[in-house]
């Protein structure tokens, strides 16, 4: 199951680099900033709506570890379950939002090089 996973994630990716080398570099330049821009202004705000959550979180129920927000995630079996409700959600956003800046980076970086190859 996991190998059509990867044959499916290849196939995706091999798609989107053929429709992006279709547009001009400095199209996927700005783009790319959109999109990294547009992701980190949400992803930010978001994470650190987590990291008070899961603070507060951590505290209330008294086993706020010494270090906790160096690796918040290996605490998360510490919440219980309503607490897991309020913080894994704000996690889980903010790890897309890491993976849409990450996407963003990538398109500006092919812009880029396209720009560089055509001059």
């Amino acid at each position: 199951m996991k190998e059509i996973g990867l044959v499916a994630l290849t196939l995706l990716a091999l798609a989107g680099l053929a429709a992006v080398s279709a547009l001009p570099g400095l199209t996927l330049v700005e783009d790319g900033q959109f999109v990294m821009l547009s992701a980190a202004a949400v992803g930010i705000p978001l994470q650190a709506l987590y990291f008070s959550a899961l603070g507060l979180a951590l505290t209330w129920s008294g086993v706020r570890p010494e270090g906790w927000y160096w690796r918040p995630f290996a605490h998360h079996h510490l919440l219980t379950p309503p607490q897991r409700w309020l913080v894994l959600p704000l996690f889980w956003a903010g790890a897309v939002a890491f993976l849409v800046i990450l996407l963003g980076i990538a398109v500006t970086v092919l812009g880029l090089a396209d720009m560089i190859l055509e001059a």
